[in-house]
């Protein structure tokens, strides 16, 4: 029974980016501080509201940044790839998915004497998209390219603004 153990450390091997210690502190974004690079970051947690996260993007997207990347593991890959297609909906946005695999770490103290220390170790499924307004820094012949939708006659549009509201 793991009730007699204690979390000391958990470490994500072979994925940069993928710290899941500041993604549980930040949920939905890492816009306290950082290089740009980290400002453009939305890290999607199973916990994260998709709202929330949709907003932050377009507010990095709204800021002036051409760029946004949207981080998710394991059970929150699902939802990663919701908010990206709801985000290319409402704006035309260039993709790049990135679908790898880390190693996650576990190492548990015993509480009580006489345990020794257990070390767990398990593999989850990392998803990077990278949307982007612009070609800049894009390789459309990367195999994870996809370009932004087209408006399709007889798709519903808002027409104050001219985007779409609504996927057919």
């Amino acid at each position: 029974k793991m009730d007699k153990y204690r979390l000391v450390e958990e470490k994500v091997i072979g994925a940069p980016g993928f710290d899941r210690s500041s993604a549980d502190a930040k949920p939905a974004n890492t816009s306290t501080g950082g290089t740009m690079e980290d400002i453009c970051v939305v890290r999607i947690t199973p916990q994260a509201k998709p709202r929330s996260c949709i907003t932050t993007a377009m507010n990095i997207l709204e800021s002036g940044s051409n760029h946004v990347e949207l981080r998710a593991m394991g059970k929150a890959i699902n939802k990663a790839v919701t908010i990206a297609e709801i985000l290319k909906r409402k704006m035309p946005l260039h993709q790049i998915t990135t679908l790898s695999s880390c190693e996650i770490v576990n190492v548990y103290e015993p509480l009580e004497e006489g345990l020794d220390t257990v070390v767990n170790q398990h593999y989850v499924s990392c998803l990077t998209i990278t949307l982007s307004r612009d070609l800049t820094g894009i390789d459309v012949n990367d195999k994870g390219y996809q370009p932004p939708l087209e408006i399709q006659p007889g798709q519903p549009v808002d027409y104050n603004t001219g985007k779409i509201v609504a996927a057919s």
